[in-house]
Order: structure tokens, then C-alpha cells, then sequence
């Protein structure tokens, strides 16, 4: 990003959150489209965070799937150039009520992911491990787990997950996979346990 587009960006964040202050009001997620928009024309790349305030995204939490679908197909349509990029939705205490920052991940930089499982919130890492042994990372208590199931790996600029030749297989968003790069809003499946990926 150009020394232009970083000032632009700055007065646009002062000013939208001194107006945040003074005039409160609900986040539409309209306005988050056209500030992706923004933010991708003015540092293009595959993955943009969404951070918003606490009380904005418990909103947005129950249609989260959804949003962050629709600002990733926009996202597409501005950029047709680009295969995939993606919008994650962030909960962040320290954006004001009412305003959303968009943070442009560039491509070196590993997006911060977290696995729930029965409600903890393991933040991921490279190497950590699922499965029914206690030697695991995450243990797993269903029958159908293996002892090893399956691993997190670190895989370029994001985690992905590895089924450890697990005997009832690893499945991400429905499909089994053998190794399968992981998004917020994935959904991890291991026996009859359901796991679920978070930004």
C-alpha cells in the first residue's frame, strides 16, 4: 500500500470513529461490503479480517456464516482476478461500537485460527494434535475417534488439517479429506464429533 492510500486510510478510520463516539449506531453489513471493497482496491490480497466491536459482532454471530460468504463472493466480483479471497469476522474490544476496521492479511502472515470443542477454545498451531489417546492436544472421547486421528499443520500462509490414516476419516465442511486448508467457519467432523474453526 502506497504512502497516499495509508494517509487515506488513517483519516477514514479517525474520522469514522470520532462519528462511532458522538452518533452510536448499529453496523449494517453493508457498510462492512463497501469497506472491504475499499480495503481490496487499496491492498489487494486473499484474506481480509472484519474486526468489529464486541456488541456489533454478537449481532452478527448467528448469521456469521453467512456474511462472511456474501462479503467473500463481493469480494470476488470486484476482483475476478483473484481465486479466493475471503472476509474472516473478528471480534475486537478495542474497535469503537458502531465502526469496522478491515485488516488486509498479507500473504506471509498465518491467520489466527481457533478449534472449539465442548465450548474450549484452543487456539491452533502448528503440530497440534486430535484424537482419543491422552497424548493428544485435543482429546477426543467417541468411540469412533482413532487414538491418532488427525494433526494441524501449518501450511504456508494458513493451518490446514492432515487425517492421520484415521479409521472412520477426517471431514472438513461435509467432504473427507486427506489434508484440507482450513478457513473461519470451518467445520471439522472426527467420528461423530463436531469441531468448529474460528477466527
Amino acid at each position: 500500500m502506497n504512502a497516499i492510500a495509508r494517509f487515506e486510510q488513517l483519516c477514514a478510520r479517525v474520522v469514522e470513529g470520532t462519528f462511532a463516539r458522538i452518533f452510536p449506531s448499529a453496523l449494517e453489513p453493508a457498510q462492512v461490503g463497501r469497506k472491504l471493497i475499499a480495503a481490496q482496491a487499496a491492498a489487494p490480497t486473499d484474506t481480509f479480517l472484519v474486526r468489529v466491536h464486541p456488541v456489533d459482532y454478537a449481532r452478527f454471530a448467528s448469521d456469521r456464516t453467512f456474511l462472511e460468504a456474501r462479503w467473500s463472493a463481493m469480494l470476488r466480483e470486484s476482483a475476478p482476478e483473484r481465486e479466493s479471497p475471503h472476509a474472516i469476522l473478528h471480534e475486537d474490544p478495542d474497535i469503537v461500537a458502531g465502526s469496522v476496521t478491515i485488516e488486509a492479511l498479507v500473504d506471509d502472515r498465518p491467520v489466527v485460527l481457533s478449534l472449539v470443542h465442548s465450548g474450549e477454545v484452543i487456539a491452533l498451531f502448528d503440530g497440534l494434535r486430535i484424537g482419543r489417546n491422552d497424548d493428544n492436544d485435543v482429546t477426543i472421547a467417541d468411540g469412533r475417534v482413532s487414538r491418532h486421528h488427525a494433526r494441524i499443520v501449518l501450511d504456508g500462509a494458513g493451518f490446514a488439517i492432515e487425517d492421520l490414516q484415521s479409521s472412520n476419516g477426517t471431514f472438513v465442511d461435509g467432504a473427507q479429506v486427506q489434508h484440507a486448508r482450513l478457513h473461519a467457519g470451518a467445520s471439522i467432523v472426527v467420528g461423530e464429533t463436531v469441531l468448529e474453526i474460528r477466527g
